[in-house]
């Protein structure tokens, strides 16, 4: 078939190999003639017509027709003028022929190519950029662009005929474009079955001073302004050849060639383990037995250069950042989705990029007020939650590919006490992000489903496989707690069993962001400004500070020093010190309760093994600033666990993950140490830890809490009795240790306890803020988030003495 073509026409253009499937094109010049020394009647154009007989305006009108052939006059390769940017190397993505120096009034600039973006059906931009050569001509403004068009010819041969052609500009100051706007490619990669790239365009205001842009493959442009400034984004199932400069009417004015990426062979397996939590997501990834944070890498192709001032917010904001907060320890990401530019899809049919990205807040810029980002990505949210997983899944399968890897597996967490309807809804969801990433990717995805435990774990079993097989801690006897934003996930263990497994909403949020939050003036001692935070309400508050901690607290902690004698800061400290003591007395609770029901044979306390985001927690509690197994606090701890349980004291110390916030998502990838553990989800109700009654059923301290149905009425015991034994022993532990950072509370003696009056006044705020949280425990126990009784109280009475400590009454 092809050589039938070709002994129809001499002047047929041959394309690049990858181009075969391409419409014939014929190339019109009278110059041909002369160049191959051949007569005009003896070049055949097309059937009976040659280069002398063809009326080439007849072709143009329309008069003549010939199905499946294209006509084009050579001189209409070239753009009318030659636009170029008034910057030396302005164009660092571009593809341009090497070696060309040109100057306009003694200074480099840098070419638009002004060639018919028709050239780019016919060749690869590798093809073409051989194929041209700009040369200035000596002593004058003028360009000369010439261009070898390989023809069928004359010759009969399978060899293509060369025929050049060349345009000569003149350079003119008007076609001269001062500006550039932004450019981006992602990924920049090519891989077999890859079918999901973005182009990024913004015009930073430069308005008529830059070009716009239109890449002739894409789908779905989105085109959106914001105040003054244009935007557009862009998916291609290819990456993009070149891209089409054009002025405001839409008209061509040169294009930027692109080189194609080295194809990536996708071979290798890996599993990748994530872990969303409240405020922060984590993701390992477990390659041949190599275990470590997924490796985030720039994967972009920034085509035009611009200030970074100009460059970095817009790309964080508006599309994906080249680089990652912070920089030496990009992983956790905060759970933060900007939407700015959306593309308002309708309700189901949002769409990763074009209409939500991950957010990287820095330190300054970061602004949770905004209402272009959320901060809230809970399943409340649904929307934003998907759109976060979405990208996130996309942006690991592009690190993926890039690294060589055909097949992942997906390692997921989930909270320990989550409902069925959670778990399937979360199962669910991740089930329909990885078949919509299979089709776009070229990667084999293998999702869990709701029942493989293997690859489905909660949060407790996760990071008590991490404790076993990344540090190196036995389970003989041992508790694990992950200290996260809002939630506590505690497993206890027994020869490497698991014994019970619980989430409780007690954790950095109410152990130390809710003070700051009742009296942000105190930040002021870390010199943040609190303005910052001052008019932030409850997410958004949460979400900020979450940021300053996660890029500042170390600078925070080495501060602590100098503070050790201001009143305020030993108030903090002491609160902190309530809460976390606190969790260490209901854990002696559950010990106490598994003992009693025969399923925990050791009649002593455990080891303790925290990590988690919010683990950091407990450096505050040492006076310098970092907790080991020489604080004193272990003291305390290991007091309140045994106060809890009943058992000796055995003086076991806390030991503080390594690498906090990282255990879960590590863990999830780990498989050395086998633990035992059921085979299927098996119920294991909350030990409320204090008296209550649910539904008129009375339930005992050590009794299981077991919701079916509607909630119609929860309440706790008035007497607080194990609540207010917890504090006595909290504040006599301080007493009788004689801690130097940490004090009792004011006015507390061995034996009496607290001053009768505020002791009384203390009790009864501590009922009506619990009052307040019970009202709201009603309805269908499966939308219902129920918290142990000792939990609740505790959480109230941290509310009371927070509310207290910064000045605020009740």
């Amino acid at each position: 078939m092809q050589q039938e073509k070709q002994e129809r026409s001499h002047v047929r253009l041959i394309p690049s190999p990858e181009k075969n499937n391409t419409i014939d094109l014929l190339i019109i010049d009278s110059g041909i003639a002369t160049t191959w020394k051949e007569s005009p009647e003896n070049i055949r154009v097309y059937d009976n017509q040659t280069l002398a007989s063809l009326n080439v305006e007849e072709f143009k009108s329309q008069k003549i027709v010939w199905e499946g052939i294209r006509l084009i006059e050579s001189k209409d390769l070239f753009l009318p003028e030659f636009k170029f940017i008034d910057l030396e190397d302005a164009l660092p993505g571009a593809f341009l022929p090497p070696n060309i120096e040109i100057n306009f009034i003694g200074q480099r600039i840098t070419p638009l190519l002004p060639l018919n973006p028709i050239l780019l059906e016919y060749f690869t931009s590798e093809e073409l950029i051989k194929r041209i050569q700009i040369t200035p001509i000596q002593k004058s403004s003028l360009l000369r662009v010439s261009l070898d068009l390989p023809l069928s010819g004359v010759n009969n041969s399978n060899q293509s005929q060369i025929y050049c052609i060349f345009k000569d500009y003149q350079i003119k100051e008007e076609n001269a474009l001062p500006e550039v706007p932004v450019l981006e490619i992602w990924p920049h990669f090519q891989a077999e079955g890859w079918r999901s790239y973005y182009a990024f365009y913004y015009d930073a205001e430069f308005g008529d001073e830059t070009f716009q842009v239109s890449l002739p493959s894409a789908r779905e442009p989105h085109l959106f302004k914001d105040g003054r400034e244009s935007f557009q984004i862009s998916r291609l199932e290819e990456f993009p050849s070149y891209i089409n400069c054009q002025d405001r009417d839409r008209q061509t004015i040169g294009l930027i060639l692109l080189r194609s990426p080295k194809v990536t062979i996708l071979k290798d397996y890996w599993k990748v383990g994530v872990h969303f939590s409240t405020s922060f997501t984590n993701v390992y990834v477990n390659r041949k037995g190599i275990v470590e944070s997924l490796p985030l890498e720039s994967l972009h192709l920034k085509v035009t250069e611009v200030g970074t001032e100009t460059r970095i917010p817009v790309l964080f904001e508006y599309f994906v950042p080249e680089n990652f907060i912070p920089l030496d320890k990009p992983l956790p990401l905060s759970n933060v989705l900007t939407t700015r530019g959306n593309s308002h899809s309708p309700q189901g049919k949002e769409r990763p990029i074009y209409d939500g990205r991950i957010y990287f807040p820095d330190r300054n810029r970061f602004k949770p007020q905004e209402d272009w980002l959320e901060t809230d990505l809970s399943f409340k949210n649904f929307v934003a939650h998907r759109l976060f997983l979405q990208h996130l899944g996309l942006h690991i399968s592009a690190l993926a590919a890039k690294n060589n890897v055909r097949e992942v597996q997906w390692c997921l967490s989930y909270l320990s006490n989550a409902s069925k309807r959670d778990r399937k809804l979360y199962a669910q969801n991740w089930q329909n992000i990885t078949k919509e990433l299979q089709t776009q990717t070229g990667i084999t995805h293998r999702c869990p489903e709701v029942d493989e435990l293997e690859y489905f774990r909660t949060e407790s079993l996760a990071i008590a496989q991490y404790f076993a097989d990344r540090e190196g801690y036995n389970l003989v006897n041992s508790t694990c707690i992950d200290l996260g934003g809002e939630t506590s996930d505690i497993s206890i263990w027994e020869n490497n069993q698991l014994l019970h497994q619980c989430s409780v909403q007690l954790a950095g949020r109410d152990l130390f962001s809710q003070f700051l939050e009742l009296n942000p003036k105190f930040i002021q001692k870390f010199d943040v400004k609190v303005n910052e935070l001052q008019k932030l309400k409850e997410g958004n508050f949460n979400a900020k500070l979450d940021v300053l901690l996660r890029l500042e607290s170390q600078n925070w902690l080495e501060k602590i020093v100098f503070l050790q004698d201001d009143v305020e800061f030993q108030g903090l400290i002491r609160l902190v010190a309530i809460g976390t003591a606190g969790l260490y007395y209901y854990l002696g609770i559950i010990l106490k309760t598994l003992h009693q029901e025969r399923k925990y044979q050791h009649q002593k306390i455990t080891s303790v093994y925290v990590g988690g985001y919010n683990s950091s927690v407990l450096n505050w509690l040492d006076e310098r600033g970092k907790f080991d197994r020489n604080s004193e606090i272990n003291q305390l701890f290991s007091r309140m666990l045994s106060k809890g349980s009943g058992f000796e004291n055995t003086d076991e110390i806390t030991r503080l993950s390594s690498n906090p916030g990282d255990e879960i998502a590590c863990g999830l990838v780990l498989t050395n140490t086998k633990l035992r553990m059921a085979t299927t989800i098996a119920k294991d109700p909350l030990i409320a830890g204090e008296n209550c009654e649910l539904n008129g059923q009375n339930i005992t301290s050590q009794g299981r809490l077991e919701f079916d149905g509607e909630i119609k009425d929860f309440r706790i015991s008035r007497e607080l009795e194990h609540l207010k034994r917890f504090l006595y022993e909290f504040n006599l532990g301080l007493r009788e240790l004689d801690m130097e950072g940490i004090k009792p509370m004011s006015g507390f003696r061995p034996g009496t306890g607290l001053e009768s009056s505020y002791d009384s006044q203390l009790w009864r705020n501590t009922l009506r803020e619990l009052d307040n949280t019970l009202l709201k425990i009603k309805g269908d126990s499966e939308n219902i988030r129920v918290e142990p009784p000792f939990i609740l109280a505790l959480k109230a009475l941290l509310r009371v003495l927070g509310k207290e400590w910064a000045g605020k009454k009740e």
